[in-house]
């Protein structure tokens, strides 16, 4: 007849510090995942706002200099008038594009810090487990 064997405690301790730290783990990587989503949306959020309300300025810019170009008296003044706003566009929109790869960096690097700490306890884990069953070999 097969009897179920008990299990001792040192090997239930280990099954349950094994299992707590598996919760644990899970608990901080959907913490972690949850808090860089949090960031993410925040900046796209940030970035969106900027972007509409500088696209809305552009729109505004350039209603102001097509009026100031019908009233122009003749081609070189709209030509100038034009050339301008065109200037101005460009430069803000440069401007516009280095603060974009900036913020980009930083949540690059937002993310690169996160996801060691987010290793941490699955490094933890792993070298319990492994600790368990080598002690589990030398009593078996």
């Amino acid at each position: 007849m097969n009897t179920p064997q008990m299990q001792s405690p040192a090997d239930a301790i280990g099954a349950w510090t094994a299992g707590t730290m598996l919760q644990t783990t899970l608990l901080q990587r959907t913490e972690a995942m949850l808090r860089m989503q949090s960031g993410l949306f925040e900046t796209v959020e940030t970035i969106s706002q900027m972007w509409l309300e500088h696209r809305q300025d552009d729109i505004r810019s350039a209603l102001a200099t097509v009026e100031r170009m019908e009233t122009a008296e003749n081609t070189a003044e709209r030509s100038t008038l034009w050339s301008d706003w065109m200037n101005e566009r460009l430069k803000r929109w440069s401007g516009e594009a280095s603060e974009m790869a900036e913020r980009v960096q930083t949540m690059t690097h937002v993310l690169a810090d996160a996801v060691p700490a987010a290793d941490k306890p699955a490094t933890q884990l792993r070298e319990a487990v492994q600790r368990r069953d080598r002690r589990s070999e030398g009593t078996a």
